[in-house]
């Protein structure tokens, strides 16, 4: 098995959940947990995600002046 890692950083909108909903992904609809979070990426594909997972994996951002400019390089 081979370890692999993002070229560039994911930016996403997230919304943590605070009563039951459904939500449409890509796979269908999914049934959202109060605690959850709901994510969306760049590409507007929407993802449910618990609360430990988004912890381990998203930081907040203070600023974020690049989101408008096109196009990004990251280098990879």
């Amino acid at each position: 098995m081979s370890a692999f890692r993002t070229c560039r950083p994911l930016l996403v909108d997230a919304t943590k959940a605070t009563e039951p909903a459904t939500v449409a992904t890509d796979l269908g609809f999914v049934n959202v947990k109060p605690g959850q979070w709901v994510v969306r990426d760049e590409d507007g594909e929407c993802y449910v995600v618990d609360d430990a997972f988004f912890q381990r994996t998203f930081v907040p951002m203070q600023s974020h002046p690049w989101i408008e400019e096109e196009p990004r390089s990251y280098g990879c």
